[in-house]
C-alpha cells in the first residue's frame, strides 16, 4: 500500500475541494438512507388511500399516531432524490476536479523526469515503454486517485446510515442480513492480488506494444523494402493477443467479485426475509427490503474499490519504478554559473565504459586551445562520439576529468556548461513546428531578422524562401517535408543562432550527397569562424584543414597532428584511411 499512499499524496494540494467532496458525501449517504422511509411511505399511503399513518413501528415511540395527507407523498419524493442528486452532483464534481489535476501532476512530474534523465537511463529502455507509462499507467491511476477516494469517504457512511434503517424496518429480523456482512471480505482480499498481478503484466504487455508500434513505423521504409509486412504484422498481432489474454483475465477477476458480493448479499437478504414475510407489515416489508438492496449497494462497490486499488498499485509501481529513478549526471552541490571566456578545453586521462569491465574510452589526454579546430577520427566504436559526449555531459567520465579553463567541468551547473556548446548531428532532428521555431529553438527570444541571418550564414535562406509560408511553415514530424540537405543546414542554423563559443559537429556531413555536402560543408565553414570546433567525420576530405586530427583506435589516440604530418607516418592508421577514401 505504499505504493497508493503516494499516489493519494497528489491529493493533498486540493484538501479544501476534498473537504467539500466529503460533506456533500454526507449529504448524499443521509438522503439514501431515507429513501427506504420513502418507499415505506409510498406503501402505506396505497394502503391507507387518502393519508399516511404511521403507527406500527415499535422502535421508535413518538412515530405512534403520526399521519398526513397523501398528497405529501410525491412533494417527500421529489426532495428526497432532488437533495440525494444535489449533493452526489456536487460530491462526483469535486471529486472528479481533483481527480484529473491530481493525473495532470503525475504526469507532470513523470514527463519532467524523462526529461532531466541522463542518456545512459534512455539506452537501457524503449521509448515505446515510456509512452505506455505516461498515457496507461497515468490514466490507469485515474480511477485510484477520484473513485476509490471518492466511495471509500462515501460507502462506509451510506451504509453506516442504513444500519438504523434496516433494524428500523426489520427488526430482529435484520441479523440474518447483517451476520452475512463480514463473510463478504474473504473473495474481496482473495481476489485482489490476483488482480494486482494480472493487471501489471497486461500493462508490461501494453508497453510492448506501443514500443512495437513505434519502432515499426519508424522503420516503415525498410518495413516494406524487404517484404517484412506479414511478418511485422505476426509480431504484432502475437502481442496483441497477449495483451488480450491478460486484459480479459483482469476483466474476468474484476467482475466476478460485484456477482460474488450479491448472492452472498441475497442469501443473507433472503433469510431475513424469509422470517419478515408473516410478520411485518406491508409499507415496513417493502422499506426492509429495500433497505437491504441500499445496504449492499454500497458493500458492492467497495468490493470493485478493492479491485481499482490492486490495479492502481500496479500502474504506480510502474509509474515510481522512473520517478524513484536517479540522473547518474546530476549538478553538484553549490555548482557553479559558467560565465567566462572559453581558453582551453582539456582532457586528462579520461577513461569512460558504458558498462562494467567494456572499456570505450582508455586514458585519454590533449588540450584544446580557443578557435582551434580539432578533428576525431577512426572506425565505428573508436570512441569518437563519445569523447564529446563527455564534454556535453551526456555521460560523466569513468576516470580522469574534462575540465574548461582549467577547471572541472562538473563544478558547472548544466544548463551554464551546455549553454557554451553547439552541436550539430549526423540524425538531423528538426520539431514539429516552423522553420522559424525550429532555428531560433536554442534561442525562443531571436528575432525573425536574426533567424534570417543565421540561415543566410548556414547557405539555408534561398530554400526557406521558396517554402509555401517561408519561416512559418510547419516541417511536419522530424522535418520530413525537407530533403536531407534542407534539414542539415536548418540544423546548422539553429547552431549559428545560439552563438556559442564551442560548436561539436557530429558527422555533419556524412548522410549527403556530393552536391548537399559542397553547400552544408560550405555553410559548416560559415559556422566554425571564430569558434572552437570538435569535427568528427569519416569523410576525410572535410577535416583536411583542421588545425590538429586526433586518431582514434580502441578507445585511446594512437595518432595526433595534422593532415600533412599524419600523411606522412608509414604504416599509420591515417594514411590507411586516407589511402582507402581517396583509392590511392
Amino acid at each position: 500500500m505504499d505504493i497508493y499512499k503516494r499516489l493519494v499524496e497528489y491529493v493533498k494540494p486540493y484538501k479544501w475541494k476534498l473537504i467539500m467532496a466529503m460533506l456533500a458525501s454526507q449529504g448524499e449517504a443521509i438522503f439514501t438512507a431515507m429513501i427506504s422511509a420513502t418507499l415505506y411511505i409510498i406503501i402505506n399511503g396505497l394502503t391507507n388511500k387518502h393519508e399516511v399513518v404511521i403507527n406500527n413501528i415499535p422502535y421508535i415511540p413518538f412515530f405512534k399516531g403520526v399521519h398526513f395527507p397523501s398528497f405529501w407523498i410525491p412533494i417527500i419524493m421529489v426532495f428526497v432524490f432532488m437533495g440525494r442528486g444535489i449533493f452526489r452532483y456536487i460530491s462526483e464534481y469535486q471529486m472528479a476536479s481533483i481527480g484529473i489535476a491530481a493525473i495532470r501532476k503525475v504526469r507532470d512530474d513523470l514527463y519532467d523526469h524523462l526529461v532531466y534523465s541522463s542518456n545512459d537511463f534512455y539506452s537501457r529502455s524503449r521509448t515505446g515503454d515510456f509512452l505506455s507509462r505516461i498515457l496507461n499507467d497515468v490514466g490507469a491511476i485515474q480511477g485510484a486517485i477520484t473513485d476509490v477516494i471518492a466511495d471509500m469517504v462515501k460507502q462506509p457512511f451510506v451504509i453506516l446510515y442504513n444500519i438504523p434503517m434496516v433494524f428500523l424496518w426489520g427488526g430482529k429480523y435484520a441479523f440474518f442480513a447483517i451476520l452475512i456482512f463480514p463473510i463478504v471480505a474473504i473473495p474481496i482480499t482473495l481476489l485482489g492480488k490476483s488482480i494486482r498481478r494480472t493487471t501489471k503484466k497486461m500493462q508490461e504487455k501494453t508497453a510492448d506494444i506501443t514500443a512495437f508500434i513505434g519502432e515499426t513505423l519508424a522503420g516503415i521504409n525498410i518495413v516494406k523494402s524487404f517484404n517484412a509486412e506479414q511478418r511485422e504484422m505476426d509480431r504484432f498481432h502475437a502481442i496483441n493477443r497477449s495483451v488480450f489474454m491478460h486484459f480479459t483475465k483482469t476483466i474476468r477477476l474484476t467482475m466476478i467479485q460485484r456477482p460474488l458480493v450479491e448472492v452472498m448479499g441475497a442469501a443473507g437478504a433472503a433469510i431475513a426475509v424469509w422470517f419478515a414475510i408473516e410478520n411485518l407489515p406491508p409499507d415496513r416489508f417493502g422499506a426492509f427490503v429495500i433497505s437491504l438492496f441500499m445496504f449492499y449497494e454500497p458493500v458492492k462497490k467497495i468490493s470493485k474499490v478493492n479491485s481499482t486499488i490492486q490495479q492502481s498499485i500496479a500502474a504506480g509501481g510502474r509509474i515510481f519504478e522512473i520517478l524513484d529513478t536517479k540522473p547518474s549526471v546530476h549538478e553538484r552541490a553549490g555548482a557553479l554559473e559558467f560565465k567566462e571566456p572559453i581558453q582551453e578545453v582539456c582532457y586528462q586521462d579520461v577513461s569512460f565504459s558504458y558498462e562494467t569491465g567494456k572499456q570505450v574510452l582508455n586514458q585519454i589526454s590533449f588540450t584544446v586551445k580557443k578557435g582551434e579546430v580539432i578533428a576525431l577520427v577512426g572506425s565505428s566504436g573508436s570512441g569518437k562520439s563519445t569523447l564529446v559526449n563527455l564534454l556535453l555531459r551526456f555521460y560523466d567520465a569513468t576516470k580522469g576529468l574534462v575540465q574548461i579553463n582549467g577547471k572541472d567541468i562538473r563544478d558547472f551547473t548544466l544548463k551554464s556548461l551546455r549553454d557554451q556548446m553547439g552541436l550539430v548531428t549526423q540524425d538531423t532532428i528538426l520539431f514539429n513546428a516552423t522553420v522559424r521555431e525550429n532555428i531560433a529553438y536554442g534561442n525562443p527570444q531571436a528575432s525573425l531578422e536574426e533567424v534570417q541571418h543565421a540561415a543566410e550564414v548556414a547557405y539555408a535562406n534561398h530554400f526557406i524562401e521558396t517554402l509555401p509560408k517561408k519561416y512559418d511553415t510547419d516541417l511536419g514530424e522530424r522535418g520530413l517535408k525537407l530533403s536531407g540537405g534542407q534539414r542539415q543546414r536548418i540544423s546548422i542554423a539553429r547552431a549559428i543562432l545560439k552563438n556559442p563559443p564551442v560548436l561539436i559537429l557530429d558527422e555533419a556531413t556524412s548522410h549527403l550527397d556530393t552536391e548537399s555536402e559542397r553547400e552544408v560543408q560550405g555553410a559548416l565553414e560559415n559556422a566554425m569562424k571564430g569558434r572552437t570546433v570538435f569535427v568528427i567525420a569519416h569523410r576525410l576530405s572535410t577535416i583536411q584543414n583542421a588545425d590538429r586530427i586526433f586518431v582514434l583506435h580502441e578507445g585511446q589516440v594512437v595518432q595526433a597532428g595534422s593532415n600533412e604530418e599524419l600523411l606522412k607516418v608509414e604504416n599509420g592508421i591515417y594514411r590507411k584511411l586516407y589511402n582507402l577514401q581517396f583509392s590511392v
